[in-house]
Protein backbone atom coordinates (compact mmCIF):
# COMPACT_ATOMS: atom_id res chain seq x y z
CA UNK A 1 0.00 0.00 0.00
CA UNK A 2 1.20 3.32 -1.46
CA UNK A 3 1.19 5.75 1.61
CA UNK A 4 -0.35 10.11 0.75
CA UNK A 5 3.37 12.27 -0.01
CA UNK A 6 2.59 14.15 3.58
CA UNK A 7 2.53 10.91 4.93
CA UNK A 8 5.96 9.78 4.15
CA UNK A 9 7.30 12.98 4.60
CA UNK A 10 6.26 13.11 8.29
CA UNK A 11 7.56 9.74 8.75
CA UNK A 12 11.03 10.62 7.11
CA UNK A 13 10.89 13.83 9.29
CA UNK A 14 10.30 11.92 12.19
CA UNK A 15 13.25 8.86 11.10
CA UNK A 16 15.48 11.87 10.95
CA UNK A 17 14.81 13.84 14.25
CA UNK A 18 15.33 10.11 16.22
CA UNK A 19 18.15 9.51 14.54
CA UNK A 20 19.76 13.18 15.75
CA UNK A 21 18.50 12.21 18.99
CA UNK A 22 20.28 9.02 19.26
CA UNK A 23 23.33 10.27 17.43
CA UNK A 24 23.90 13.47 19.56
CA UNK A 25 25.25 12.29 22.64
CA UNK A 26 28.13 11.20 20.45
CA UNK A 27 28.54 14.31 18.72
CA UNK A 28 28.59 16.16 21.88
CA UNK A 29 31.70 14.04 23.05
CA UNK A 30 33.36 14.99 19.55
CA UNK A 31 32.88 18.69 20.09
CA UNK A 32 33.29 18.64 23.81
CA UNK A 33 36.80 17.02 23.48
CA UNK A 34 38.62 19.49 21.57
CA UNK A 35 37.62 22.71 23.01
CA UNK A 36 39.23 24.06 27.02
CA UNK A 37 35.22 24.39 27.46
CA UNK A 38 31.97 22.26 27.53
CA UNK A 39 30.03 25.19 25.91
CA UNK A 40 27.57 24.96 22.95
CA UNK A 41 28.90 26.02 20.40
CA UNK A 42 32.24 25.61 21.43
CA UNK A 43 34.21 28.88 21.31
CA UNK A 44 38.24 27.64 21.80
CA UNK A 45 39.04 24.75 19.90
CA UNK A 46 42.22 22.88 21.78
CA UNK A 47 44.02 19.45 21.95
CA UNK A 48 44.57 20.13 25.75
CA UNK A 49 42.46 17.83 27.35
CA UNK A 50 44.22 14.67 25.68
CA UNK A 51 46.87 15.75 28.11
CA UNK A 52 45.08 16.31 30.94
CA UNK A 53 44.10 12.18 31.08
CA UNK A 54 45.38 10.19 33.49
CA UNK A 55 46.58 7.60 30.48
CA UNK A 56 48.51 4.96 32.33
CA UNK A 57 45.12 4.39 34.84
CA UNK A 58 42.89 5.26 31.87
CA UNK A 59 44.36 2.33 29.79
CA UNK A 60 44.36 -0.38 32.28
CA UNK A 61 40.64 0.16 33.29
CA UNK A 62 39.79 -0.03 29.12
CA UNK A 63 41.46 -3.12 29.09
CA UNK A 64 40.22 -4.46 32.07
CA UNK A 65 36.74 -3.81 30.23
CA UNK A 66 37.46 -5.82 27.26
CA UNK A 67 38.78 -8.51 29.33
CA UNK A 68 35.26 -8.35 30.91
CA UNK A 69 33.41 -7.89 27.72
CA UNK A 70 35.17 -11.24 25.95
CA UNK A 71 34.51 -13.50 29.67
CA UNK A 72 30.61 -12.02 29.57
CA UNK A 73 30.39 -12.85 26.07
CA UNK A 74 31.53 -16.24 26.24
CA UNK A 75 29.34 -17.07 29.14
CA UNK A 76 26.04 -15.40 27.10
CA UNK A 77 27.18 -17.39 24.11
CA UNK A 78 27.43 -21.04 26.43
CA UNK A 79 24.29 -19.94 28.37
CA UNK A 80 22.03 -18.54 25.78
CA UNK A 81 22.57 -20.68 22.29
CA UNK A 82 21.31 -23.77 24.13
CA UNK A 83 18.36 -22.21 25.68
CA UNK A 84 17.36 -20.80 22.16
CA UNK A 85 17.74 -23.35 20.42
CA UNK A 86 15.61 -25.99 22.94
CA UNK A 87 12.42 -22.91 22.66
CA UNK A 88 13.04 -22.61 19.34
CA UNK A 89 13.20 -26.08 18.11
CA UNK A 90 11.96 -28.65 20.90
CA UNK A 91 8.40 -28.66 22.37
CA UNK A 92 8.44 -29.31 26.10
CA UNK A 93 6.48 -28.65 29.07
CA UNK A 94 6.97 -25.41 30.79
CA UNK A 95 8.61 -23.69 27.32
CA UNK A 96 6.33 -21.16 27.49
CA UNK A 97 6.94 -20.18 31.33
CA UNK A 98 10.62 -20.63 30.38
CA UNK A 99 10.18 -17.97 27.48
CA UNK A 100 8.32 -15.52 29.69
CA UNK A 101 10.89 -16.13 32.63
CA UNK A 102 14.37 -15.38 30.43
CA UNK A 103 12.98 -11.91 28.81
CA UNK A 104 11.94 -10.84 33.12
CA UNK A 105 15.41 -9.05 33.66
CA UNK A 106 13.87 -6.71 30.77
CA UNK A 107 11.10 -5.42 32.99
CA UNK A 108 12.76 -5.60 36.64
CA UNK A 109 15.93 -3.39 37.01
CA UNK A 110 19.45 -4.97 36.40
CA UNK A 111 20.27 -3.48 40.18
CA UNK A 112 17.52 -6.17 41.54
CA UNK A 113 19.67 -9.06 39.75
CA UNK A 114 23.12 -7.58 40.85
CA UNK A 115 22.03 -6.66 44.40
CA UNK A 116 20.43 -10.53 44.91
CA UNK A 117 23.90 -11.64 43.39
CA UNK A 118 25.87 -9.60 45.59
CA UNK A 119 23.79 -10.48 49.00
CA UNK A 120 24.11 -13.91 48.10
CA UNK A 121 28.00 -13.71 47.71
CA UNK A 122 28.28 -11.29 51.23
CA UNK A 123 27.05 -14.12 53.26
CA UNK A 124 28.23 -17.27 52.10
CA UNK A 125 31.31 -16.11 50.30
CA UNK A 126 32.37 -12.63 51.61
CA UNK A 127 36.01 -13.72 50.22
CA UNK A 128 34.13 -13.47 47.07
CA UNK A 129 33.71 -9.97 46.91
CA UNK A 130 34.98 -8.69 43.95
CA UNK A 131 36.36 -11.89 42.35
CA UNK A 132 36.49 -11.58 38.63
CA UNK A 133 34.20 -14.35 37.59
CA UNK A 134 31.53 -13.23 40.37
CA UNK A 135 32.03 -9.98 38.63
CA UNK A 136 31.43 -11.66 34.95
CA UNK A 137 28.23 -13.54 36.21
CA UNK A 138 26.76 -10.06 36.94
CA UNK A 139 27.53 -7.89 34.55
CA UNK A 140 26.20 -11.03 32.45
CA UNK A 141 22.78 -10.93 33.71
CA UNK A 142 21.39 -7.67 32.45
CA UNK A 143 22.12 -8.90 28.71
CA UNK A 144 20.70 -12.01 28.68
CA UNK A 145 17.36 -11.32 27.12
CA UNK A 146 18.85 -9.69 24.14
CA UNK A 147 21.29 -12.25 23.34
CA UNK A 148 18.19 -14.79 23.68
CA UNK A 149 16.10 -12.72 20.98
CA UNK A 150 19.14 -12.10 19.23
CA UNK A 151 19.70 -15.75 18.29
CA UNK A 152 16.22 -17.14 18.69
CA UNK A 153 14.77 -15.06 15.96
CA UNK A 154 18.10 -15.79 13.62
CA UNK A 155 17.22 -20.09 14.49
CA UNK A 156 13.30 -19.32 13.60
CA UNK A 157 14.17 -18.53 9.81
CA UNK A 158 16.27 -21.12 9.44
CA UNK A 159 14.50 -24.40 7.81
CA UNK A 160 15.14 -27.22 10.07
CA UNK A 161 15.34 -29.95 6.89
CA UNK A 162 18.96 -29.21 6.81
CA UNK A 163 19.28 -30.63 10.09
CA UNK A 164 16.83 -33.26 9.45
CA UNK A 165 18.87 -34.23 6.35
CA UNK A 166 22.02 -34.40 8.05
CA UNK A 167 20.66 -36.65 10.99
CA UNK A 168 19.38 -38.80 8.58
CA UNK A 169 22.32 -39.49 6.48
CA UNK A 170 23.92 -40.65 9.91
CA UNK A 171 25.59 -37.51 11.42
CA UNK A 172 25.91 -36.73 15.13
CA UNK A 173 23.26 -34.53 16.57
CA UNK A 174 26.19 -32.38 18.04
CA UNK A 175 28.11 -32.55 14.45
CA UNK A 176 24.66 -31.55 13.33
CA UNK A 177 24.43 -28.68 15.14
CA UNK A 178 28.48 -27.37 14.24
CA UNK A 179 28.68 -28.29 11.13
CA UNK A 180 24.59 -27.23 9.78
CA UNK A 181 22.73 -24.91 12.20
CA UNK A 182 25.98 -22.91 13.45
CA UNK A 183 26.55 -21.49 9.95
CA UNK A 184 22.86 -20.86 9.45
CA UNK A 185 22.45 -19.03 12.46
CA UNK A 186 25.72 -16.81 11.43
CA UNK A 187 24.29 -13.71 11.40
CA UNK A 188 22.29 -13.79 14.86
CA UNK A 189 25.15 -15.59 16.17
CA UNK A 190 27.32 -12.45 15.35
CA UNK A 191 24.61 -10.06 16.46
CA UNK A 192 24.11 -11.33 19.80
CA UNK A 193 27.91 -11.52 19.91
CA UNK A 194 28.04 -8.06 19.31
CA UNK A 195 25.32 -7.11 21.79
CA UNK A 196 27.03 -8.91 24.50
CA UNK A 197 30.11 -7.55 24.06
CA UNK A 198 29.22 -3.84 23.95
CA UNK A 199 26.64 -4.20 27.01
CA UNK A 200 29.73 -5.77 29.25
CA UNK A 201 32.33 -3.49 27.55
CA UNK A 202 30.45 -0.21 29.23
CA UNK A 203 29.04 -2.31 32.22
CA UNK A 204 28.89 -0.29 35.14
CA UNK A 205 26.00 -1.32 37.54
CA UNK A 206 27.29 -4.98 37.94
CA UNK A 207 31.25 -4.15 38.66
CA UNK A 208 30.09 -1.35 40.78
CA UNK A 209 27.93 -2.98 43.22
CA UNK A 210 29.73 -6.16 42.93
CA UNK A 211 32.82 -4.32 44.40
CA UNK A 212 35.12 -5.41 41.29
CA UNK A 213 38.39 -5.13 42.61
CA UNK A 214 39.60 -3.40 38.98
CA UNK A 215 37.65 -0.33 37.85
CA UNK A 216 36.16 -1.08 34.44
CA UNK A 217 36.48 2.58 32.14
CA UNK A 218 32.90 3.51 32.95
CA UNK A 219 33.50 3.52 36.54
CA UNK A 220 36.88 5.62 35.93
CA UNK A 221 34.93 7.86 33.83
CA UNK A 222 32.17 8.08 36.79
CA UNK A 223 34.81 8.70 39.37
CA UNK A 224 36.61 11.69 37.57
CA UNK A 225 33.24 13.38 36.83
CA UNK A 226 32.59 12.98 40.80
CA UNK A 227 36.39 14.30 41.14
CA UNK A 228 36.21 17.10 38.24
CA UNK A 229 32.75 17.25 37.31
CA UNK A 230 32.01 17.22 33.76
CA UNK A 231 35.17 18.66 32.02
CA UNK A 232 37.22 18.32 28.10
CA UNK A 233 39.31 15.70 29.49
CA UNK A 234 35.84 13.50 31.13
CA UNK A 235 34.99 14.02 27.38
CA UNK A 236 37.84 12.64 25.69
CA UNK A 237 38.09 9.40 28.08
CA UNK A 238 34.76 8.83 27.12
CA UNK A 239 35.09 9.94 23.25
CA UNK A 240 37.85 7.17 23.09
CA UNK A 241 35.83 4.15 25.09
CA UNK A 242 33.30 4.32 22.20
CA UNK A 243 35.66 4.73 19.89
CA UNK A 244 37.94 1.53 20.76
CA UNK A 245 34.28 -0.59 22.13
CA UNK A 246 32.61 0.14 18.19
CA UNK A 247 36.46 -0.12 16.57
CA UNK A 248 36.38 -3.80 18.21
CA UNK A 249 32.33 -4.84 17.71
CA UNK A 250 32.50 -3.60 14.11
CA UNK A 251 36.07 -5.44 13.03
CA UNK A 252 34.56 -8.57 14.63
CA UNK A 253 31.62 -8.03 12.64
CA UNK A 254 33.48 -7.28 8.95
CA UNK A 255 35.77 -10.34 9.83
CA UNK A 256 33.23 -12.97 10.70
CA UNK A 257 30.21 -11.50 7.90
CA UNK A 258 32.64 -12.93 5.59
CA UNK A 259 34.41 -15.79 6.69
CA UNK A 260 32.04 -17.67 9.50
CA UNK A 261 30.91 -19.77 7.19
CA UNK A 262 34.07 -20.95 6.83
CA UNK A 263 34.92 -21.96 10.06
CA UNK A 264 33.58 -24.92 10.45
CA UNK A 265 33.78 -26.99 7.35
Amino acid sequence: MKLPRPILIGLNTLAFALACILIWPAIQMLLSSFTTDINFPPKNFSLNAFSQVVWPSYLISLRFSLQLAFWVTILLLFLCLPAAYAMERRRFRGRSLLSVLIFVPTIFPGVTYVSAIGTYVAIFFPNLRGAFPIVVLGTAMSAIPLVVRALQASISTTDPVYEEAALVMGARPIHTFIRVTLPLIGPGLITATMIAFTAAAMAFTAPFILGSQEPTVAIFVYRDIGKLGFTPSVAVQVLVMEAVIIGVVQTLYFVFRKQFRGLFV
